[in-house]
């Protein structure tokens, strides 16, 4: 069995074929995207919330001499991972960037 390339012409309906299978994969990519950055915008939202809660549990526990420290190392992790999160976010649009100027 032979998989090598072609040796006649691709005809019509290859050329077809070609370009809907193309036009699938940038479907799939555009969906892919927009999926993403819906999660993303979910988990960095659940962040700050999760982050801002345990932050003011914290605060309440220590003025009322109760234990505060869990909640507070809580807060601080949800809030590394929304930075770690909005720097993934910047490094990947800087990344997909394209620019009009050409080559250079």
């Amino acid at each position: 069995m032979y998989t090598g390339p072609r040796d006649e012409d691709p005809d019509e309906r290859d050329v077809a074929l070609l370009r809907e299978e193309r036009e699938r994969e940038e479907r799939r990519t555009r969906r892919d995207h927009a999926s993403r950055a819906v999660v993303a915008w979910v988990m960095a939202a659940a962040l700050a919330l999760l982050s801002y809660d345990s932050g003011r549990a914290a605060i309440a526990a220590r003025q009322d001499g109760r234990p505060w420290r869990y909640p507070a190392c809580v807060s601080l992790i949800c809030l590394l991972a929304l930075v770690w999160l909005v720097v993934r976010a910047v490094r990947r649009r800087r990344r997909d960037r394209v620019s009009h100027r050409g080559p250079g």
